[in-house]
């Protein structure tokens, strides 16, 4: 029999309530089917909605918080990946990839606006009501395009790195953080001026960030790596690195700034770590391929968009704080078994060949994933 909360389990048919094992440090909501790898999350309180931005549909669902379910689909550039809402204008923004784009809807009609045109391939995107601005990193313009909120005006084009995505804003400090995926870095700007004022070189595939203004740090995700870097902004140096489950790629912190979410792509769950102690109180399995994550302000539910499971999951966390036991990453069934029989495509010669032909020998597996 399935333990409760498993995704297989009758009990928890897809877009439907489940049940709870009362040891278990989370429970499980549901999981509503959206569109083609979803990937941003943005939540409309006084509607009661939640806006997923759907990458490989090319729009972005809207889901009604309260029945569970999808009420509208709305049509945007090619690829959206990130998306926010502004609750002073109403607007909604998506960073449309394949469109070098920001598409702008609006949250009362569910019709679109307008699009500004940014830089090369945008991944991310963030704003700051009280500046009045909306940040987004573009991944292959190697820069960072600033929107005013209320004009819709491109006011500056900054400098970013290879890979510019995600963007974290430090109020107290005055600072813009972007972190860069391929170059593994992390550049830090005066939010006023725009002037690069540190950089700051991290792990493999820099992908998310989350900012605690209050202790003066940031947690950054390096997807490659399997690791969040704990940041002083101060002295703008890694204090610590964080192991979490397979695969991380999307980071919030919750509203009480004691713990982050960190969604664990390769292993479709979501980790839970303590600010002050850097630890991981524990995995609360969603569905496959997490990457967005977003806590609901109404309930502090967390929402999760799934990008290998085509659905936004919706869970709570049960732990008041930090467990008295550790969390044990369960080891891959595939430790200390042969390898299975496989045939790709020979890079060079275009012929199929096995793995067989290589036994013994060193090669190289080429994959592309899509974040």
């Amino acid at each position: 029999m399935a333990a409760i909360g498993e995704r297989d389990d009758p009990a928890f048919p897809v877009g439907a309530a489940c049940r709870i094992d009362s040891r278990s440090p989370w429970r499980q909501i549901a999981e509503i089917p959206v569109g083609l790898d979803p990937e941003g999350i943005a939540i409309d309180n006084a509607r009661r909605r939640a806006f997923v931005a759907c990458s490989r549909s090319d729009f972005v669902s809207v889901v009604d918080l309260e029945t569970h379910e999808v009420i509208r689909e709305i049509a945007t550039g090619n690829e959206p990946i990130d998306i926010g809402l502004d609750e002073q204008t109403g607007r909604i923004f998506t960073a449309d990839a394949h469109s070098d784009q920001v598409t702008i809807i609006d949250s009362a009609t569910l019709e679109v606006e307008t699009a500004v045109p940014v830089g090369g391939y945008p991944s991310g995107l963030t704003h700051v009501p009280d500046f009045r601005r909306l940040y987004v990193g573009n991944s292959l313009g190697s820069t960072m395009s600033v929107i005013d909120l209320d004009t819709l005006e491109t006011v500056a084009t900054v400098d970013a790195e290879p890979g510019a995505g995600a963007i974290g804003v430090d109020q107290t400090r005055n600072l813009v953080v972007c972190v860069n995926f391929v170059a593994a870095s992390a550049n830090f700007y005066d939010a006023e001026t725009f002037e690069e004022v540190g950089r700051l070189e991290l792990g493999i595939g820099t992908c998310a960030i989350g900012i605690v203004p209050e202790r003066g740090e940031a947690f950054i995700v390096n997807s490659i790596a399997g690791t969040v870097s704990r940041v002083d902004l101060d002295k703008i140096e890694v204090v610590e690195e964080i192991r979490t489950g397979s695969a991380p790629v999307g980071l919030t912190v919750h509203p009480s700034h004691d713990r982050v979410y960190v969604t664990n792509r390769g292993a479709g769950s979501v980790s839970v770590l303590g600010v002050a102690d850097g630890v991981e109180w524990s995995q609360i399995p969603v569905g496959g391929g997490p990457g967005g994550v977003v806590v609901d302000p109404h309930d502090g539910r967390i929402l999760v968009a799934n990008a290998g499971s085509q659905t936004m999951s919706i869970v709570e966390d049960l732990l008041a704080g930090r467990p008295p036991a550790p969390v044990v990453e369960e080891p891959s069934p595939w430790i200390g078994n042969k390898l299975p029989a496989f045939a790709l495509e020979d890079y060079r010669s275009g012929e199929r060949r096995t793995n067989h032909d290589w036994a013994e020998k060193k090669y190289i597996l080429n994959f592309f994933a899509s974040w």
